[in-house]
């Protein structure tokens, strides 16, 4: 994208007569609302105005640019080239006051798996809040999770007396597998299909304006570093925020700890329980798998096998390895510390 300056004419209708239609539905959602941690100095017109991002299918970076109101009404957009892009990146921040502001005007949901991230973010809401009768939990139960999460999502709902919304896939992750492979970096397909699909359908049915909370963090990742706390979703048709982006994990687990939520052995797991399509868990997640829910363990080994192309959960070394070859790695390695007992 290269730096320029735009202003758009609308039709009678107030549509856009150019091909930043894409725009229409971003500027519905935030002229109303005072957001002051999409602030920005303009690095193009050096004119304040909101950052954000444009949406586009691939990559991990999406282009931003700058839009600018005048007497409440929206008057150009500069797009921003990439180097100027870095430096306004990391200005985007999540307030207090900007929560609010939303909570106020939009009727909040709060997308919840049911791990640590997506806790601390319930628990935030909740103390910025005071009152969360307007808040409701959106959970999908992806059908690859494990039964246990599903039913402390409920339970932590229940002990913080919050609304709870649960969405499933139309199609199980099992069953898309046997026909599309185990989803891998290159190839998520789980997450369209499984996660983006479900709540984009339930969204659909809600006419009223909303807003939509999430857990994401920027230190997930080096990729969700990159990340806008606070962007327009198109699937989702409204603004998304993550409101808890710049956390710690300290801070994380600190709002958790002072709360008395009721405890699940999940946490034993070390990683996200709700979903084992297979795209970003390690062995070591296999490993405490095996011991903290046997029967799912068997049910992914049993799935690499019906698995046309042969692919498998893990690689070692180049070469595939199957949850079968792993686990009598584990019995082996159990066997070996009995030994020398």
């Amino acid at each position: 994208m290269t730096t320029s300056v735009s202003y758009i004419a609308r039709d009678k209708k107030g549509r856009f007569l150019s091909n930043n239609n894409w725009l229409a539905p971003i500027i519905d959602s935030v002229n109303d609302l005072k957001i002051k941690g999409l602030e920005t100095t303009c690095p193009v017109c050096n004119e304040k105005g909101l950052i954000i991002t444009k949406w586009v299918q691939g990559g991990t970076l999406k282009p931003l640019t700058v839009i600018h109101f005048k007497s409440g009404k929206f008057e150009k957009v500069c797009n921003i080239d990439e180097q100027k892009t870095s430096t306004i990146r990391g200005h985007v921040r999540v307030l207090k006051r900007d929560i609010l502001e939303l909570m106020k005007k939009r009727k909040p949901y709060l997308l919840f798996s049911g791990g640590k991230d997506s806790i601390a973010t319930l628990l935030y809401l909740k103390k910025i809040a005071n009152n969360l009768n307007d808040l409701t939990v959106v959970h999908v139960d992806t059908i690859a999770g494990l039964p246990e999460n599903l039913d402390y999502v409920k339970k932590v709902c229940n002990y913080l007396d919050v609304n709870l919304e649960i969405v499933h896939p139309k199609v199980d992750y099992f069953t898309l597998a046997k026909e599309w492979g185990i989803p891998s970096f290159g190839f998520r397909w789980c997450c369209r299909e499984l996660t983006i699909k479900p709540i984009s359908e339930y969204f659909s049915d809600i006419k009223e304006p909303k807003v939509v909370f999430d857990g994401i963090r920027a230190a997930e990742s080096n990729v969700r570093k990159q990340y806008i706390p606070i962007w327009y979703h198109p699937g989702f048709k409204c603004l998304s925020v993550s409101a808890i982006f710049n956390w710690s994990d300290t801070q994380v687990y600190s709002i958790i700890n002072s709360n008395g939520l009721p405890k699940t052995k999940l946490q034993s797991v070390g990683c996200s329980s709700e979903c084992w399509c297979g795209a970003y868990k390690t062995e070591n997640d296999f490993i405490n798998l095996y011991d903290v829910d046997r029967q799912m363990f068997y049910k992914l080994a049993s799935l690499e096998k019906e698995i046309k192309t042969g692919y498998t959960f893990l690689f070692s070394k180049g070469q595939k390895k199957s949850l079968w070859d792993l686990e009598k790695q584990i019995k082996n390695s159990k066997t070996d510390r009995l030994a020398a007992i």
